[in-house]
């Protein structure tokens, strides 16, 4: 085991036998950052949902992109950057290895066209980005194979849902946070296969159930109490969920209890050796962190599905032995590249599909054997391979992630600031830039929320779809969208009365962070490892996943 002393944060963090091996094996040196300031470095490259209305420099036609107008690069309307109408290999640049390669990559990434927003295989999804193969979705960010969904970020697999976050195979949920193969579930987190509930905090298969937690098998239950039939739609007519007094009341109640019942230190299920929290079906799988779907040997994963044998990869699907990598999917030995698919033996390089033995390349389709966009004969490409490395070895960047400098985001344009918020002051001194004009009005409402209807019976696109809001949070403005209206229609809810990024802050702030710590079973008495801050180790009873179980089950 050896300890280490992160240059960023300066915090310690330990590097461990099966780490060697795995840098051994990859080539590449041991980081000389923490993991956690890692993974902020990737995510400075991702921006999932601040977006702006700008033309596009190739037809100037008005365009949604996740890059201001005052991006250094071209920026394309993703159709138009996935035609066949042009040659990125145009754009190629010759390597000269007496220069820093980074800064070479960095001339020709600003060359090259961009696309707007991440959108492929889906329809009508134009105000959505990082999205794959769904349909019809608004404002969902991370955003695979759904249909219908509103709001959201991190929602896979999903239909007819709205404002939810980390919801995995679920249909007609609202407000619901790390939530997977649920129906009709609302206001609820951390639960699994339930059904026409609310308020339920770590509930399996529980049906009809009511701001209850930690049940199982259940149905006709409030607050943890069985009811009857009756009493339950007697509940429901007293505190209708059309009233925000019912919402707060419920969760209140939740909240009484869970100060009250075994707290589960991290969450997840069919494991083996594995440490991190919502992890499912994996296999050593260490200091990892929302996983789905399986994986093995692999550490430093986030927002991941079944890695295996990767180290430090963020938002990215069905990868093998890859490191550093930032969404990405169906990739083997890659190293540090940026929404690159179906590509292998590639490194540092971004947008490119299809495309292995590629190193330094930018928005390349179907290629291999390219260097900064410029075509190699295998042996020549082979030949270079080594120099480059010891390139980039001698300047101290080979086996890091693009540095910040290269970021196109500013820290609170990118999804950094949400999983790692930082004051503008706090932000600027740690080296990273900062937006003060982020897209937003204000003063333009035409309509006060008190006078909203209050009935769902009377909301209607008619008198809705004109309203111009005031978010009661942040002050600025927000407006409804048709299929939104007919959600809250149609399941009785209240209209909300804040914008959707002070209800999805709200939602981030309702996970517990991506930091194990330690914290002392409330049962046992031995040590676990939990993200509940240790502030709130004295609010809720934490136990150990062993002493869970048996308590639970």
């Amino acid at each position: 085991m050896e300890n280490k002393i992160c240059e960023k944060c300066k915090s310690g963090f330990q590097v461990d036998e099966n780490d060697h091996i795995f840098y051994d094996r990859t080539k590449v040196p041991v980081p000389k950052n923490c993991p956690t300031c890692r993974q902020q470095q990737r995510m400075l490259f991702r921006n999932f949902k601040t977006l702006y209305k700008r033309p596009s420099d190739k037809s100037g036609k008005m365009i949604v992109s996740m890059y201001n107008s005052d991006a250094l690069f071209p920026v394309w309307d993703s159709p138009e950057w996935w035609a066949d109408d042009w040659d990125p290999m145009d754009y190629g640049l010759e390597l000269d290895l007496s220069k820093q390669f980074l800064k070479q990559l960095y001339e020709l990434k600003n060359k090259v066209p961009h696309f707007a927003i991440m959108n492929t295989k889906s329809e009508n999804c134009e105000y959505s980005n990082m999205t794959m193969a769904s349909k019809n979705c608004y404002l969902i960010f991370g955003c695979v194979e759904d249909e219908n969904c509103d709001y959201g970020h991190i929602i896979w697999n999903s239909k007819d849902c709205l404002d939810n976050l980390y919801l995995y195979k679920c249909e007609l949920c609202y407000e619901s946070i790390d939530c997977v193969m649920s129906n009709k579930l609302f206001y609820s987190q951390e639960c699994e296969s339930c059904v026409d509930s609310i308020g339920l905090y770590d509930c399996r298969d529980c049906v009809n159930c009511i701001g209850s937690v930690g049940l199982r098998h259940k149905s006709y239950c409030i607050f943890n109490e069985q009811v009857s039939k009756e009493e339950y739609q007697k509940f429901l007519e007293k505190y209708p969920l059309n009233n925000e007094a019912s919402i707060l009341y419920i969760l209140g109640k939740r909240e009484e209890l869970r100060k009250k019942l075994p707290a589960r230190s991290v969450f997840g299920s069919h494991n083996n050796n594995v440490s991190g929290d919502h992890i499912y079906g994996a296999r050593n799988v260490l200091q990892s962190f929302d996983i789905k779907n399986g994986g093995e040997n692999s550490r430093y994963c986030y927002t991941v599905r079944k890695p295996i044998d990767c180290f430090d990869n963020s938002f990215s699907s069905d990868n093998e032995s890859c490191y550093q990598l930032l969404t990405g999917s169906n990739n083997n030995n890659v190293i540090s590249v940026h929404l690159t698919m179906n590509s292998s033996y590639t490194y540092y390089s971004e947008f490119c599909f299809n495309s292995p033995n590629c190193f330094g390349c930018i928005s390349l389709r179907n290629k291999q054997y390219c260097i900064l966009n410029k075509q190699y004969t295998k042996e020549e490409y082979e030949r270079l391979l080594p120099q480059i490395i010891e390139n980039m070895t001698s300047t101290g960047d080979w086996g890091n992630f693009f540095p910040i400098w290269m970021s196109p985001f500013d820290y609170n344009e990118s999804i950094a600031n949400e999983y790692m918020p930082l004051e503008k002051s706090d932000a600027l001194a740690q080296g990273f830039t900062w937006r003060d004009d982020i897209p937003s009005t204000k003063g333009q409402e035409n309509c006060q929320y008190k006078d909203l209807p209050k009935d769902p019976n009377d909301y209607n696109d008619e008198d809705l779809l004109s309203k111009i809001l005031k978010c009661e949070a942040c002050d600025k403005n927000y407006r409804f969208i048709s299929r939104e209206i007919a959600f809250y229609k149609r399941m009785k809810l209240a209209l909300p009365s804040k914008c959707f990024n002070c209800r999805h802050q709200t939602r981030m702030n309702n996970r517990n962070p991506r930091i194990l710590n330690e914290a002392t079973c409330a049962s046992c008495g031995n040590i676990t490892l939990t993200t509940y801050p240790k502030e709130k180790h004295k609010i809720y009873k934490i136990y150990c996943e062993d002493c869970y179980e048996r308590e639970i089950n």
